[in-house]
Protein backbone atom coordinates (compact mmCIF):
# COMPACT_ATOMS: atom_id res chain seq x y z
CA UNK A 1 0.00 0.00 0.00
CA UNK A 2 1.89 2.89 -1.52
CA UNK A 3 2.55 5.86 1.31
CA UNK A 4 1.72 9.32 1.84
CA UNK A 5 5.04 11.42 2.23
CA UNK A 6 3.71 12.37 5.61
CA UNK A 7 3.52 9.25 6.73
CA UNK A 8 6.72 8.73 5.83
CA UNK A 9 8.07 11.20 7.76
CA UNK A 10 6.01 9.60 10.62
CA UNK A 11 7.93 6.64 10.04
CA UNK A 12 11.45 7.71 10.23
CA UNK A 13 10.82 10.13 13.31
CA UNK A 14 9.47 6.41 15.07
CA UNK A 15 12.87 4.75 14.77
CA UNK A 16 14.33 8.57 16.92
CA UNK A 17 11.59 8.45 19.81
CA UNK A 18 13.16 8.06 23.10
CA UNK A 19 9.83 7.39 25.12
CA UNK A 20 6.57 4.82 24.39
CA UNK A 21 4.65 8.30 25.01
CA UNK A 22 6.85 9.87 22.59
CA UNK A 23 6.07 6.57 20.34
CA UNK A 24 2.37 6.64 20.99
CA UNK A 25 2.14 10.02 19.75
CA UNK A 26 3.42 9.49 16.71
CA UNK A 27 1.50 6.34 16.00
CA UNK A 28 -1.90 7.39 16.60
CA UNK A 29 -0.63 10.39 14.04
CA UNK A 30 -0.28 7.83 11.69
CA UNK A 31 -3.45 6.65 12.06
CA UNK A 32 -4.56 9.77 10.69
CA UNK A 33 -2.72 10.09 8.63
CA UNK A 34 -3.15 6.58 6.84
CA UNK A 35 -5.92 6.96 3.72
CA UNK A 36 -7.46 3.65 1.94
CA UNK A 37 -7.39 1.45 5.48
CA UNK A 38 -10.51 -0.40 4.58
CA UNK A 39 -10.44 -4.12 4.35
CA UNK A 40 -6.27 -3.48 4.49
CA UNK A 41 -5.57 -2.48 7.86
CA UNK A 42 -8.82 -1.56 9.59
CA UNK A 43 -12.46 -2.74 9.12
CA UNK A 44 -15.51 -0.71 7.85
CA UNK A 45 -16.88 -1.07 11.77
CA UNK A 46 -13.37 0.35 13.11
CA UNK A 47 -12.82 3.92 13.30
CA UNK A 48 -9.85 4.51 11.92
CA UNK A 49 -8.70 6.81 14.91
CA UNK A 50 -9.04 3.89 17.43
CA UNK A 51 -5.98 3.18 19.25
CA UNK A 52 -5.25 0.55 22.23
CA UNK A 53 -2.21 1.62 24.55
CA UNK A 54 -0.08 -1.20 25.70
CA UNK A 55 3.47 -1.89 27.23
CA UNK A 56 4.64 -2.49 30.43
CA UNK A 57 2.06 -3.43 33.18
CA UNK A 58 4.28 -2.32 36.28
CA UNK A 59 7.41 -0.77 35.54
CA UNK A 60 8.46 -1.44 38.93
CA UNK A 61 7.66 -4.94 38.83
CA UNK A 62 8.66 -5.65 35.31
CA UNK A 63 11.00 -8.74 34.61
CA UNK A 64 11.36 -8.55 31.10
CA UNK A 65 8.64 -10.59 29.75
CA UNK A 66 6.81 -9.38 26.66
CA UNK A 67 3.89 -11.14 24.93
CA UNK A 68 2.83 -10.10 22.16
CA UNK A 69 -1.01 -10.78 21.17
CA UNK A 70 -2.86 -10.11 17.83
CA UNK A 71 -5.30 -7.32 18.69
CA UNK A 72 -7.87 -6.62 21.33
CA UNK A 73 -11.28 -7.42 20.58
CA UNK A 74 -13.51 -4.52 19.49
CA UNK A 75 -17.06 -6.76 19.23
CA UNK A 76 -18.82 -5.83 21.94
CA UNK A 77 -18.73 -1.99 20.69
CA UNK A 78 -19.19 -3.49 16.83
CA UNK A 79 -22.43 -5.35 17.86
CA UNK A 80 -23.14 -1.99 19.66
CA UNK A 81 -23.21 0.10 16.60
CA UNK A 82 -20.82 2.50 18.23
CA UNK A 83 -18.66 3.96 15.59
CA UNK A 84 -16.78 6.37 17.39
CA UNK A 85 -13.02 6.30 17.58
CA UNK A 86 -12.33 3.63 20.65
CA UNK A 87 -8.96 5.20 23.16
CA UNK A 88 -8.01 2.34 25.43
CA UNK A 89 -5.44 1.54 28.16
CA UNK A 90 -4.95 -2.40 27.44
CA UNK A 91 -2.64 -2.41 30.65
CA UNK A 92 -5.51 -1.22 33.21
CA UNK A 93 -7.48 -4.20 32.36
CA UNK A 94 -4.97 -6.63 32.61
CA UNK A 95 -3.79 -4.82 35.98
CA UNK A 96 -8.10 -5.69 37.00
CA UNK A 97 -7.17 -9.36 36.62
CA UNK A 98 -7.75 -11.69 39.27
CA UNK A 99 -7.97 -15.58 38.28
CA UNK A 100 -9.73 -17.70 35.55
CA UNK A 101 -9.54 -18.18 31.93
CA UNK A 102 -12.04 -16.54 30.31
CA UNK A 103 -9.89 -14.09 28.38
CA UNK A 104 -5.68 -13.77 27.52
CA UNK A 105 -5.20 -12.31 30.81
CA UNK A 106 -5.67 -15.49 32.77
CA UNK A 107 -3.49 -17.32 29.83
CA UNK A 108 -0.66 -14.44 30.51
CA UNK A 109 -1.10 -15.00 33.94
CA UNK A 110 -0.51 -19.01 33.71
CA UNK A 111 2.56 -18.41 31.19
CA UNK A 112 4.36 -15.67 33.33
CA UNK A 113 4.05 -18.18 36.38
CA UNK A 114 5.71 -20.68 34.22
CA UNK A 115 8.64 -18.61 33.28
CA UNK A 116 8.84 -17.13 36.73
CA UNK A 117 9.53 -20.18 38.52
CA UNK A 118 10.36 -20.14 41.74
CA UNK A 119 10.45 -16.58 42.28
CA UNK A 120 6.25 -16.90 41.79
CA UNK A 121 5.89 -18.54 44.77
CA UNK A 122 3.24 -17.25 46.92
CA UNK A 123 2.36 -14.53 44.49
CA UNK A 124 -1.09 -13.97 43.45
CA UNK A 125 -2.00 -13.92 39.66
CA UNK A 126 -2.60 -10.08 40.10
CA UNK A 127 1.04 -9.78 40.83
CA UNK A 128 2.19 -12.02 38.17
CA UNK A 129 0.34 -9.91 35.78
CA UNK A 130 2.44 -6.79 36.99
CA UNK A 131 5.86 -8.62 36.13
CA UNK A 132 4.71 -8.83 32.31
CA UNK A 133 4.48 -6.71 29.66
CA UNK A 134 1.55 -7.20 26.61
CA UNK A 135 1.46 -5.45 23.24
CA UNK A 136 -0.74 -5.95 20.45
CA UNK A 137 0.52 -6.40 17.14
CA UNK A 138 -2.87 -4.08 15.62
CA UNK A 139 -3.13 -1.11 17.68
CA UNK A 140 -6.57 -0.53 16.31
CA UNK A 141 -8.50 -3.51 17.47
CA UNK A 142 -10.42 -6.07 15.69
CA UNK A 143 -13.75 -7.63 15.50
CA UNK A 144 -12.52 -11.79 16.10
CA UNK A 145 -12.49 -12.99 12.66
CA UNK A 146 -9.97 -14.78 11.16
CA UNK A 147 -8.34 -12.65 8.21
CA UNK A 148 -4.95 -11.00 7.28
CA UNK A 149 -6.24 -7.11 8.66
CA UNK A 150 -3.72 -7.35 11.55
CA UNK A 151 -1.13 -8.67 9.92
CA UNK A 152 -1.20 -6.47 7.18
CA UNK A 153 -1.47 -3.41 9.89
CA UNK A 154 1.84 -5.39 11.11
CA UNK A 155 3.99 -5.07 8.23
CA UNK A 156 2.16 -1.72 7.79
CA UNK A 157 3.36 -0.37 10.79
CA UNK A 158 5.91 -2.80 11.77
CA UNK A 159 9.04 0.64 12.14
CA UNK A 160 6.17 1.39 15.03
CA UNK A 161 6.42 -2.35 16.60
CA UNK A 162 10.02 -2.04 16.50
CA UNK A 163 10.87 0.33 18.13
CA UNK A 164 7.80 0.06 20.93
CA UNK A 165 10.41 -3.53 21.44
CA UNK A 166 13.03 -2.00 21.23
CA UNK A 167 11.98 0.69 23.90
CA UNK A 168 10.42 -2.01 26.22
CA UNK A 169 14.08 -3.91 25.93
CA UNK A 170 12.56 -7.35 26.68
CA UNK A 171 14.94 -10.93 27.81
CA UNK A 172 12.14 -12.98 26.60
CA UNK A 173 9.58 -12.41 23.69
CA UNK A 174 6.36 -14.63 23.98
CA UNK A 175 4.56 -14.48 20.22
CA UNK A 176 0.95 -15.78 20.97
CA UNK A 177 0.96 -16.61 17.55
CA UNK A 178 2.54 -18.60 14.68
CA UNK A 179 2.20 -15.71 12.01
CA UNK A 180 3.42 -13.43 14.97
CA UNK A 181 6.45 -15.44 15.68
CA UNK A 182 7.35 -15.22 12.02
CA UNK A 183 6.51 -11.55 12.04
CA UNK A 184 8.35 -10.70 14.77
CA UNK A 185 11.34 -13.14 13.82
CA UNK A 186 11.66 -11.69 10.00
CA UNK A 187 10.80 -7.97 10.70
CA UNK A 188 12.02 -7.04 14.57
CA UNK A 189 15.46 -9.54 13.85
CA UNK A 190 15.95 -8.45 10.56
CA UNK A 191 16.08 -12.63 10.22
CA UNK A 192 14.99 -12.42 6.57
CA UNK A 193 17.17 -13.20 2.77
CA UNK A 194 15.60 -11.27 -0.18
CA UNK A 195 15.21 -13.23 -3.05
CA UNK A 196 14.78 -11.40 -6.20
CA UNK A 197 11.31 -10.73 -7.79
CA UNK A 198 10.07 -13.21 -4.82
CA UNK A 199 10.45 -10.75 -2.10
CA UNK A 200 11.54 -11.19 1.59
CA UNK A 201 11.35 -14.71 2.97
CA UNK A 202 12.20 -16.13 6.46
CA UNK A 203 15.66 -17.97 7.05
CA UNK A 204 13.99 -21.00 9.39
CA UNK A 205 17.04 -23.35 8.38
CA UNK A 206 19.39 -23.98 11.78
CA UNK A 207 17.29 -20.73 13.51
CA UNK A 208 14.85 -21.64 14.91
CA UNK A 209 15.19 -24.72 17.57
CA UNK A 210 12.68 -26.03 19.75
CA UNK A 211 10.31 -23.43 19.05
CA UNK A 212 12.82 -20.79 20.49
CA UNK A 213 14.52 -18.09 18.62
CA UNK A 214 18.26 -17.12 19.88
CA UNK A 215 19.38 -13.18 19.14
CA UNK A 216 22.51 -11.04 20.47
CA UNK A 217 22.06 -7.29 21.92
CA UNK A 218 22.20 -5.85 18.73
CA UNK A 219 18.64 -7.89 17.58
CA UNK A 220 20.93 -10.59 15.33
CA UNK A 221 20.63 -14.09 15.54
CA UNK A 222 22.73 -16.25 17.64
CA UNK A 223 23.63 -19.90 18.51
CA UNK A 224 25.53 -18.74 21.12
CA UNK A 225 24.39 -19.01 24.92
CA UNK A 226 27.25 -16.15 26.29
CA UNK A 227 26.00 -13.93 23.59
CA UNK A 228 22.20 -14.33 23.37
CA UNK A 229 20.59 -11.56 25.13
CA UNK A 230 16.65 -12.18 23.95
CA UNK A 231 15.08 -15.06 23.55
CA UNK A 232 12.03 -15.15 21.09
CA UNK A 233 9.54 -18.24 22.01
CA UNK A 234 7.00 -19.41 19.39
CA UNK A 235 3.53 -19.89 21.41
CA UNK A 236 0.12 -20.70 20.30
CA UNK A 237 -2.29 -17.87 20.09
CA UNK A 238 -4.75 -18.09 23.13
CA UNK A 239 -7.49 -17.29 20.81
CA UNK A 240 -6.92 -20.20 18.82
CA UNK A 241 -6.99 -23.28 20.93
CA UNK A 242 -7.97 -26.13 19.03
CA UNK A 243 -6.04 -29.02 17.58
CA UNK A 244 -7.32 -31.64 15.76
CA UNK A 245 -10.91 -30.42 15.77
CA UNK A 246 -10.64 -30.94 19.96
CA UNK A 247 -10.98 -28.60 22.54
CA UNK A 248 -7.31 -27.60 24.15
CA UNK A 249 -7.98 -27.06 28.15
CA UNK A 250 -6.25 -23.87 29.79
CA UNK A 251 -4.16 -27.24 31.48
CA UNK A 252 -2.88 -28.22 27.92
CA UNK A 253 -2.11 -24.85 26.62
CA UNK A 254 0.28 -24.20 29.61
CA UNK A 255 1.66 -27.65 29.63
CA UNK A 256 2.77 -27.28 26.11
CA UNK A 257 4.15 -23.60 26.86
CA UNK A 258 6.03 -25.25 29.59
CA UNK A 259 7.50 -27.98 27.07
CA UNK A 260 8.62 -25.18 24.42
CA UNK A 261 10.40 -23.17 27.21
CA UNK A 262 12.05 -26.05 28.70
CA UNK A 263 16.24 -25.42 28.37
CA UNK A 264 15.72 -21.37 28.39
CA UNK A 265 18.67 -21.37 31.22
CA UNK A 266 19.76 -17.60 29.11
CA UNK A 267 16.30 -16.47 29.67
CA UNK A 268 15.60 -17.89 32.96
CA UNK A 269 18.49 -15.92 34.65
CA UNK A 270 17.57 -12.53 33.18
CA UNK A 271 13.83 -13.45 34.10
Amino acid sequence: MAKSLEQIVLEGLASDCSSLEELYVLWQTMHHAESDTAAKTCYMEIDKRSFHVDGVIDPEQFSGVLYILKEPSLKRYIQKGLTFPVITDIRKEFQTYKKGYDDECGYVAGMQRLLLGDQAAGMTSRQIIDTAAVIYVNKRGGRESSDDVWLNYGYEYIQFLKRQIRLIDPKVIVCCGEEIFKLVAKEVFSNKKHIRNRGDYMMWKDVVKNYQFTADANYRHTDDPKKTAVVVVNMWSPAYRMNKEQYISPEEYLKEFERRIKGMDTAGKQV
